[in-house]
């Protein structure tokens, strides 16, 4: 699916009570594509990272990121609270310029003790960046 037919989605802020206010501030929205759950964030101007060329910022970026590996993370265990994000890695492959993000979470290796969550960010169908963020998910014995 091309990212300018967002128009006819149906997208909706995420489900999740705790992630609302934050989620909220992002601008952040949830929809189907090709039977898929994706997410999507809308430039805004409190998303600029260099004014010049209108690119939102890395912490923006991440932020947006993690909210969307943990609620993905959370839906996909079916747990109601969602997991806290131990380490991520980002590798920003492009500028990001202004217009509409579409991430794309997907589970890489669900452990007994922590669950690797990749998200690829694309813009226009392009590949901007890509985050890994792990999650403690069970008790650790000492």
């Amino acid at each position: 699916m091309k990212i300018d037919s967002l128009s006819s989605l149906e997208l909706q802020p995420p489900a999740a009570p705790a992630l609302a206010p934050y989620a909220s501030f992002l601008g952040m929205r949830e929809g189907e594509v090709d039977g898929e759950r994706r997410y999507f964030l809308d430039f805004r101007e409190e998303h600029v990272g260099n004014p010049l060329i209108r690119t939102f910022h890395g912490g923006i970026l991440a932020s947006f990121g993690e909210l969307v590996a943990a609620l993905h993370l959370a839906r996909e265990r079916g747990d109601t609270v969602l997991p806290e994000c131990a380490t991520l890695t980002f590798d920003y492959l492009r500028p990001a310029f202004a217009g509409t993000l579409m991430a794309i979470p997907n589970i890489v290796r669900a452990g007994r003790r922590i669950t690797t969550v990749s998200v690829q960010f694309r813009h226009e169908g392009k590949l901007v960046c890509i985050g890994r963020f792990l999650f403690p998910v069970g008790e650790q014995k000492r």
